[in-house]
């Protein structure tokens, strides 16, 4: 806490240095692209169409949501030892969830994120467009110091599926259309003490002023990848550790996240494990496993008790869960795999069939089902199926 009080009055000026930021970016990358310096500025993003079509298995309804996603980056280099980066995310949505969700706009907020750097352009019951700025940051790199201030992503994960240890903006997996995963706002000061070993401390703020102040070390020894993880989070103290290597030729990964209790939340524990293999001929399996000692080991009578909104102390709603995936190159141009979810206590079950193609390295399109069954008063039913039809274009 005493953390905390001294930080705030950092708080009043985010604002202010993000927009400053982001002007000066804007500014700058206009300024590039007449100049020589020209190849100091990048520009990439893309354009995406998705399909969704939900059907509500228990209300025997169904109804489509249509997306036109437009992501565009933007990175200026004045030289070796700065660089300004921004990241705009625009959304077109229509459909029946826009009707079927209260205040459909205000939920596309990331809960990361503490400034509203966001923009509803259209908002009603059948058309809502959207604009976030979803990285807006200046890195400096002095020596073995770098320094990185503004909305980011601070990526702390190191296994496959689940992510104990990140804390400052965790990932939904059942997420199929937010590849860049959410930012936070914030400041990371990075020391690289050598090849082997660096230490990280990262300062953020949430909405409602929840902050986050962590810290870690990350050690490369006999061929793995260790962190360790110490800080505050949310009012509660958390530590961690997380590690990658290999077992011969398997892939090994896991990591280790523990809350201390709060005002509001019991102590906590999770702990992901996982193994994956590249085999002959492009086949490629995985198996993992989560362990949350606040979830759920019980049957549930009611679909909507059970909390999908997946966030760091919340990686999964059952006590168990494991993951297993199996993917297939058909071709150079298009693979095929398929995901299972399994919560042991409240009988949850997952299943995601995906299918490829890129018909050019400009151009994909993606086939991506999800089924959802639970065992509700004593019979395994299915809940929901969502189906999405993908296509993208990069520039």
């Amino acid at each position: 806490m005493l953390i905390q009080r001294r930080l705030a009055p950092i708080e009043p000026y985010m604002k202010t240095i993000l927009t400053i930021l982001f002007l000066s970016l804007l500014f700058l990358s206009l300024e590039a692209q007449d100049s020589t310096a020209s190849s100091k500025f990048l520009f990439s993003g893309y354009i995406k169409a998705l399909e969704t079509y939900t059907s509500d298995k228990l209300n025997n309804t169904g109804y489509a949501n249509h997306l036109i996603h437009n992501r565009m980056n933007v990175r200026w280099r004045p030289g070796s030892d700065i660089f300004f980066s921004a990241e705009i995310r625009n959304r077109i949505f229509f459909g029946e969830q826009i009707k079927l969700i209260p205040d459909f706009a205000g939920s596309l907020r990331n809960n990361s994120e503490y400034l509203n750097l966001q923009k509803a352009w259209v908002n009603n019951n059948n058309l809502v467009v959207h604009t976030n700025i979803e990285r807006l940051f200046v890195d400096f790199k002095k020596a073995k110091w770098q320094l990185r201030v503004g909305r980011q992503r601070v990526n702390w994960g190191m296994a496959t599926t689940w992510n104990p240890n990140d804390i400052f903006n965790a990932y939904n997996f059942l997420d199929i259309d937010f590849i860049e995963r959410p930012s936070s706002d914030g400041a990371k000061l990075q020391y690289n003490i050598n090849d082997n070993v660096n230490a990280e401390l990262v300062y953020s703020v949430a909405p409602n002023k929840k902050r986050i102040l962590a810290s870690k070390l990350f050690v490369n020894k006999w061929n793995y990848d260790f962190q360790f993880i110490v800080g505050s989070y949310m009012g509660s103290y958390t530590i961690g550790t997380g590690w990658a290597g290999n077992i011969k030729n398997a892939g090994f990964k896991g990591e280790i996240q523990y809350y201390d209790q709060d005002q509001v939340n019991p102590g906590q524990l999770n702990m992901t494990i996982g193994i994956d293999y590249m085999f002959k001929k492009g086949w490629y399996a995985n198996l993992g496993g989560l362990f949350n000692s606040n979830g759920m080991y019980e049957e549930i009578n009611n679909w909507q008790s059970l909390n999908l909104n997946l966030s760091a102390r919340n990686l999964m709603p059952g006590k168990f869960s494991y993951i297993s995936t199996v993917q297939k190159e058909l071709s150079p141009l298009s693979s095929a795999g398929m995901s299972l979810v399994y919560s042991p206590g409240i009988q949850l079950w997952i299943v995601m069939p995906t299918i490829n193609y890129s018909f050019s390295n400009a151009i994909d399109a993606d086939i991506i089902y999800q089924l959802f069954y639970l065992k509700i008063s004593g019979k395994l039913q299915g809940i929901s199926n969502i189906g999405f039809l993908r296509l993208r274009y990069n520039f």
